[in-house]
């Protein structure tokens, strides 16, 4: 077998083959993995056909249709829209070298699925509907050949021809038409096998005497003919040298009988059951009945979903699949093997024979069992039955039997009995024997209820002797020391509550992994050149002087590890709570480097005949390897062998697609340009899958839509994803895949989607928005504006009727009665108390009269309301000449212009506070107030010919008036600049200069905001 093996892998290298191998021949049908699905799985019934096409989908022809196969869902094949296929039972599936799948059907001819859109042959030969379509092919040159029970028919300009007597062909029913790797056509007729060469113009007869079941290639490119009772060779009929059967071949179609794997052996069906010959394809050509006395046999109701199975078909990982009236069935193989042992068995313990063999010591039945790969595991012991005892090596490789009673220790044909400590007190009876253990000098022990001895120079010693705490849980030898006295290996103690004890030479050394490196109950230790201890939350190696604890992708992958097997090649195999996991040598090393980085591992679960969980009950080593490279572990429900010397390739890569894309009730199934969604969109649900069909179960996803989220998801197994609250716009939805053995799918599927938007969602709309809003602002502004100026002008009308009513009236009187006092008190004696009392009261009234015209002042500052600036400076000028010996003017220079609002209530608020300030303070002959229009400029000045004003009280004003102040704040106000300087032939000048940007109205609003030498 080790050279057919390297045969094989050399043909598979010559040919382009796969990787993956067939099923390993040495496994009984009963130890692979055997999955069923039925009706209530989704799978279709009664399976005429199967085939996988290039782009690694999985199509099974049935009575109810075309279905698709993913490893985990049945889909009934959705044809594009304006498109369907036939609704009549399918018959035959070719998946062509192209990636086209042609399909048969039972009545109505041919379809061809090309890209994912159909096209239909017709379903007539002339006025006769064609027939049930047995096989389909398409030639070299296009061709398209159908075996009906009509007989072989060819597609000529879009009609079907019967060709069968043109060609050579006897009358009657054609089968089994298949196109090989010499381009050359064969179909079965009647009892004859015949073979039409490229370029030949008829068939020639090549076997007679055969009714034809199946005809298949082995892997060689050898031909054979199956009639069910015999397994034909077919003389071959090709020049030249022989070809290897092409990969596209075994994909192409099913075989309706009898099937070659790639490793040659034959399998077949209704023998009853399903049954496989092994080397049949690698023997010689001479006639063979494989179902005579098959290698392997599934033939009871119980094992298979139906005892007739109607067709057989290998992928191109190298599963294969039944296709039988009650659904489908794969048969694929188990990374492990399981031991078959007698039953009953619930804990083991392990140890190696003198020859390398894996002994196991079974609880509570007390068998002890001799493993191996090359044959089935035998009992070679009969022990008292009992939970306990212990099977173990010496460090020098003897064998540990710890019974009941005593220990032996078997080696070389010599066997030594040790007696236990004695019990205290005298207690007799059987000891609880739970663990043994010899670190090269010292043998030590654990009895359960007493604790832990230790074996030195002959005599037993107690853990408290040993200064060693209670409650140890498990036990292991470390490396030995260069400077060990007497070559003794350390010894490792695991306690319940996570913590690690170091014993050598009677030095402890204590660790406890804290925080996040905290792992539980120690379930194992593993004490060589890198200490490992596990525990019930996971895996720490030793770094640094303290436990690191390790990450994984898969936390509880490292969970619960009970044992671990180091292999020549540097690999480690932990038996964990999931299953065995592989590490690879250089990822090991790389988390040694660096305990902080995920560690890369390989898990083999349930999935691949794992049994179960791992046993960590009991407190020992739960795997164990052989001299030939066989690993056994030990789970809670037997124990299973693993052989690491057997590289199996991996698998194709899976294969990711995204299947349907659902919105607003309908379903999108062609991707090849952006899909458009309608206007309103908001949720969509995409569907999705990878094509890998060794494991699917284990593959894992990451998605992201683009435009919706910055990360990749990762969901899991899971194979659909919503989104809701969606606005418009264009999205990208990505999926990957990824298997357990860590492959991607080498390129990503993508989904590009437009969502239209709603008129309420488009740019012109929130412009309109925009717009109205900005309307309807104004319109309230207006509103407002229009009831301001109106109240405004209502108070400024009051306003200036009431200073005309004191003006006119009341300081008009006022004045007369002051003149009329006047003219009395002339007539009174200077000296006289009476004319001195008068004058007291005229000073009364002249304040009266002061206070009076202020009153009016204030009321005329209002004056403003109407904008003119000249009239209402012009009216403050009069009332304060009334009540001042000064002269007052104004003079306006230039076309007066209309001043922006705020510019002409400052203007009017600085000019008449500086002529207050000259009428009142500057005792001046003459008060002159000029307006300047200018085009670059407003300017107004207030000029007197008073007695001026002291620089001090410019710069710092006079303490309790804030006249002055106020002038340079108002004009900072409009951007404007305020002076006042005194005048060369005396007097005083007040000037405001307002930029024409600030001062008039219309100018641009933005000007107001640049310097003052920008603005002209």
């Amino acid at each position: 077998m080790p050279n057919v093996s390297i045969f094989l892998c050399l043909l598979a290298l010559l040919i382009g083959a796969p990787s993956a191998w067939a099923l390993d021949s040495k496994v009984a049908l009963s130890d692979y993995h055997h999955n069923i699905w039925t009706g209530k799985d989704g799978a279709p019934g009664e399976i005429a056909a199967m085939a996988q096409t290039s782009d690694g989908w999985l199509w099974i022809g049935s009575s109810n249709g075309l279905y698709r196969f993913d490893g985990v869902r049945f889909r009934r094949f959705e044809a594009l829209e304006g498109e369907a296929l036939p609704r009549r039972p399918i018959t035959a599936l070719t998946a062509l070298r192209n990636g086209d799948l042609l399909i048969g059907y039972i009545y109505g001819g041919v379809s061809v699925l090309s890209q994912g859109h159909l096209r239909h042959a017709p379903a007539m030969l002339g006025k006769v509907l064609v027939g049930p379509v047995t096989s389909t092919v398409r030639d070299q040159d296009g061709v398209l050949w159908a075996a009906t029970n009509n007989g072989l028919l060819q597609l000529k300009n879009g009609v079907w021809e019967n060709v069968g007597k043109a060609l050579g062909l006897p009358p009657g029913r054609a089968s089994n038409l298949i196109l090989d790797q010499y381009e050359q056509l064969w179909v079965a007729a009647g009892e004859q096998l015949l073979v039409l060469p490229r370029g030949a113009a008829r068939f020639r007869v090549v076997l007679s005497g055969y009714s034809t079941v199946n005809l298949s290639a082995s892997p060689d490119g050898r031909l054979w003919l199956d009639t069910h009772e015999q397994l034909v060779p077919v003389p071959p009929q090709h020049a030249g040298p022989d070809r290897p059967r092409a990969g596209w071949q075994a994909q192409a179609e099913g075989q309706e009988n009898g099937l070659f794997d790639r490793d040659g052996n034959y399998w077949t069906l209704a023998c009853p059951g399903v049954c496989r010959s092994d080397g049949i394809g690698l023997g010689p050509s001479a006639v063979q009945r494989p179902t005579a006395r098959p290698d392997s046999q599934l033939d009871q109701a119980w094992q298979v979903s139906s005892l007739t199975g109607n067709v057989l078909f290998e992928d191109r990982d190298g599963n294969i699949w039944v296709g039988t009236q009650a659904g489908v069935e794969r048969f694929r193989n188990n990374r492990l093997t399981p031991a078959r042992l007698n039953g009953g068995e619930r804990m083991f313990s392990f140890a190696r024979d003198a020859d390398g063999q894996v002994l196991a010591w079974a609880r509570p039945t007390g068998e002890l069992w001799q493993l191996r790969a090359d044959a089935p595991a035998r009992v070679l012991e009969r022990h008292p039955a009992g939970l306990f005892g212990v099977l173990a090596n010496a460090a020098d490789g003897a064998l540990l039997l710890a019974g009941a009673e005593y220990i032996e220790r078997r080696q070389a044909g010599k066997v030594e009995r040790i007696a236990y400590p004695p019990a205290p007190d005298g207690q007799a009876g059987a000891v609880r024997i739970t663990r043994v253990l010899d670190d090269g000098r010292d043998l030590w022990i654990t009895i359960g209820g007493r604790g832990t001895f230790r074996r030195h120079e002959g005599k037993w010693q107690t853990q408290s002797e040993l200064g060693l705490p209670p409650g140890i849980f498990f036990v292991a030898a470390g490396e030995r020391s260069a400077n060990a006295a007497g070559g003794a290996a350390p010894v490792w103690f695991g306690y319940n509550d996570g913590e690690v004890l170091r014993f050598e030479d009677g030095r402890i050394t204590r660790y406890a992994a804290q925080g996040a490196h905290e792992i539980g109950a120690i379930t194992y230790l593993h004490g060589g050149k890198d200490v490992i201890a596990a525990g019930n939350a996971g895996l720490a190696v030793l770094h640094g002087g303290q436990f690191h604890r390790l990450t994984a992708a898969d936390p509880d992958v490292l969970a619960r590890v009970s044992g671990m097997v180091v292999t020549s090649d540097g690999d480690r195999w932990f038996n964990g709570s999931k299953g065995v996991v592989q590490v690879r040598a250089a990822d090991w090393q790389a988390v040694l480097a660096d305990p902080r980085q995920p560690l890369r591992y390989v898990l083999y679960g349930v999935l691949d005949g794992y049994p179960d969980f791992a046993a960590t009950a009991i407190r020992l080593p739960s795997a164990i390897a052989d001299g030939a490279g066989q690993l056994w572990f030990a789970g809670v429900s037997g124990i299973a062998r693993l052989d690491s010397t057997r590289q199996v390739p991996l698998p194709h890569a899976p294969q990711a697609q995204i299947e349907t894309l659902v919105a607003r009730g309908k379903r999108y199934l062609d991707f090849s340009q952006p899909v458009v969604l309608p206007a309103g969109t908001t949720s969509l649900r995409f569907e999705y899958t990878a094509l890998s069909y060794t494991m699917p179960e284990g593959v894992r996803f990451r998605y992201r839509l683009e435009g919706v989220e910055e990360e990749w998801q990762e969901p899991g197994p899971r194979r659909a994803v919503s989104y809701t609250k969606l606005g418009p716009g264009d999205y990208r939805f990505r999926v990957a895949a990824v298997n357990q053995f860590g492959q991607w799918s080498e390129r990503e599927a993508v989904v590009a989607l437009r969502i239209l938007p709603t008129f309420t969602q488009t740019p012109l709309f929130y412009a309109l928005c925009a717009l109205a809003a900005a309307g309807l602002l104004y319109l309230l502004y207006r509103l407002w504006l229009r009831q301001a100026t109106m109240r405004i002008a209502t108070r400024m009308a009051e306003r200036e009727r009431i200073a005309r009513a004191l003006h006119d009236s009341f300081l008009q009187s006022v004045h007369g009665l002051t003149l009329s006092f006047q003219s009395a008190l002339r007539s009174l004696p200077p000296d006289s108390a009476g004319r001195q009392k008068i004058e007291r009261v005229l000073l009364m009234a002249d304040k009266v009269m002061e206070e009076g015209r202020d009153e009016v002042l204030d009321l005329r500052s209002g004056a403003m309301g109407d904008g003119d600036l000249a009239r209402s400076l012009a009216l403050i000028g009069e009332v304060l000449q009334e009540s001042h010996r000064s002269v007052f003017s104004l003079r306006s220079v230039g076309q007066p212009r209309a001043l922006e609002e705020q510019a002409a209530c400052e203007s009017y608020a600085i000019g008449r506070e500086a002529m207050m300030n000259a009428f009142r303070h500057a005792e001046a002959a003459t008060v002159q107030v000029e307006l300047h229009y200018q085009p670059d400029q407003f300017c107004l000045q207030v000029l007197d010919d008073g007695k001026g004003i002291a620089p001090e009280l410019v710069q710092q004003g006079r303490a309790g008036h804030w006249g002055l102040t106020g002038l340079f704040e108002r004009g900072a106000r409009i951007g404007a600049q305020v002076r006042v300087e005194p005048r060369a032939g005396g007097g005083t000048r007040v000037l405001l200069t307002v930029p024409a940007a600030c001062a008039y109205a219309g100018q641009a609003r933005w000007k107001r905001w640049l310097p003052r030498w920008l603005r002209r």
